[in-house]
């Protein structure tokens, strides 16, 4: 079946120039070989000619049949809707449906249909059928490699970010999101870095963009303002043979880098215990020795001041012996077997006497400032425990106070009784820590002080307090001052060490001028 001759009037080449051929003859070949199923519909919307690809995607079960309406092909799109092809002569525009067609009804095909205007055929149209299952394929494929590596992106442990030639975010995964605690999507990547690591991580940027993959480690703060460290690992992202920007890898190394420290501290302590252990044998036999000499010396019966100063020798060098029996239980991760009371308001009260010389001296030829002593002992409160040991973290915690008001300022000491421990504290008003510096206190080897600090009196203070069985705590604020507080276990049977107060306790203070 051939078109009415004037079908082809527009696209028909000079018949001149093929003597041998028609238009028409050339129109037929081409309808024949064209690789997309083609139907033609003539003004009573019947098929009237069609392809050997239309046979094909219609299957041997189903062919076309000339004659048949258009109603009646598979190009029915809804129950009750009408034919394409009517819609399409009706509105006189061109229409694409995507539908499921051949054989099994199962394959995705693209119809186009182009009515035809031709005054002698008008009304009839023509309907291109492409079968775009692999089309189809290749993009659900796509999108599943897509789905997976955004599956990937979104439940690796790193953060990623891509940047573009500026250094702006332009796309982060789901990790960085719930890290960062918001979009960061058109911000500046180095606003998230640490001053003194910006410049670092700007080199290691334009090293990328360069074409160089880089690897180094920063610090990074979060959008809370929470600073951290990150392993960054960063690649040149390829277009066109050209880098349009950067991808990078940020790894949290926080909690790792602590753990790190935490054993090199480990180290440290383990060798100045055993330092400690050795040291302390060769002053234990030197005290020996004085204290040998004394005794001999207090069984001659001096004249009073001397035998008074040998009793000071002695009483020191017995101190003395129980700080080394200390060190040792520390080396040795020993622990206290035996405590007996020790009532904290005396306690707190002696230290500070024992106190106010070292620090009144010091600081005497430093600073003309003062420093008030605020003493709130609210009764007797009796503990068990060993009191040289108790005395060392009380003076523990004055010397830090005083070391945090060198322009002077108020020193508050005290105690008091709760349902089941007794509590005494050490606050000052001085400069204060962060958040950063109170977690880290008790560590050994830890300090805020410089090359004036050790880094082990709080922290032998804790182990101290640990042995007791009680707690000690922090709070502190910069610029507002800090204050310790230790809680230990009440003697349980302290009615033979009681005192007969007031019912309000006693509240004491003192002026040290300094």
């Amino acid at each position: 079946m051939t078109f009415p001759d004037s079908t082809y009037q527009d696209c028909a080449a000079d018949s001149s120039s093929s003597p041998s051929h028609t238009s028409g003859d050339i129109l037929d070949v081409a309808f024949a070989a064209l690789p997309d199923a083609l139907y033609v519909f003539d003004q009573n919307r019947l098929l009237s000619r069609f392809n050997s690809a239309a046979v094909v995607l219609h299957g041997p079960g189903n062919p076309p049949q000339e004659g048949r309406r258009c109603c009646e092909m598979f190009w029915r799109v809804g129950e009750g809707d009408a034919c394409i092809v009517d819609r399409a002569v009706d509105s006189n525009s061109r229409v694409e449906v995507e539908m499921l067609a051949g054989p099994k009804g199962d394959r995705p095909t693209l119809l186009i249909v182009q009515p035809i205007s031709d005054h002698t055929i008008t009304g009839s149209a023509m309907v291109m059928a492409r079968d775009i299952s692999q089309l189809r394929r290749a993009e659900a494929e796509a999108l599943e490699h897509k789905s997976f590596m955004a599956s990937v992106a979104d439940r690796t442990p790193d953060e990623i970010y891509t940047l573009d030639p500026e250094g702006r975010i332009m796309w982060m995964n789901d990790r960085a999101e719930r890290d960062q605690l918001l979009m960061l999507a058109g911000r500046y990547f180095n606003e998230f870095i640490a001053a003194n690591s910006r410049e670092l991580t700007n080199t290691n940027l334009q090293h990328t963009l360069a074409g160089e993959e880089t690897q180094f480690e920063v610090r990074a703060v979060r959008t809370d303002g929470t600073a951290r460290t990150v392993e960054a690992h960063t690649s040149p992202l390829w277009k066109d043979g050209n880098v349009s920007g950067v991808l990078v890898f940020l790894r949290d190394v926080t909690e790792r880098k602590r753990a790190q420290e935490l054993m090199a501290q480990s180290d440290k302590l383990r060798a100045v215990g055993e330092l400690a252990a050795g040291v302390a044998h060769n002053l234990n036999n030197s005290l020996t020795v004085i204290q040998g000499r004394a005794q001999l010396l207090l069984m001659r019966g001096m004249d009073e001041p001397t035998t008074k100063s040998l009793k000071v020798i002695t009483n020191a060098v017995e101190e003395g012996a129980r700080t080394l029996r200390r060190i040792l239980e520390f080396a040795r991760r020993e622990t206290v077997q035996e405590f007996e009371p020790v009532e904290l308001s005396e306690l707190i009260t002696s230290s500070i006497e024992v106190a106010r010389p070292k620090w009144e001296s010091r600081l005497a030829q430093e600073t003309g400032a003062e420093i008030r002593v605020q003493i709130n002992n609210h009764g007797p409160v009796y503990v068990l425990g060993e009191v040289a040991e108790l005395r060392e973290v009380v003076l523990n915690l004055i010397f830090n106070a005083v070391d945090a008001m060198p322009n002077g300022g108020i020193m508050e000491l005290g105690t008091r009784t709760e349902v089941d421990s007794g509590c005494f504290w050490v606050a000052d008003s001085g400069c204060g820590m962060s958040t950063d510096n109170a977690a880290r206190i008790f560590e050994p080897f830890y300090t805020t002080k410089g090359k004036k600090g050790t880094g082990l009196g709080l922290s032998a203070s804790h182990g101290i307090i640990t042995r007791h069985n009680g707690q000690i705590m922090v709070v502190s604020e910069p610029g507002e001052g800090t204050r310790f507080e230790v809680r230990l276990p009440l003697c349980e049977d302290d009615s033979r060490f009681v005192k007969e107060i007031g019912a309000e306790g006693t509240e004491n203070e003192m002026v040290l001028s300094i």
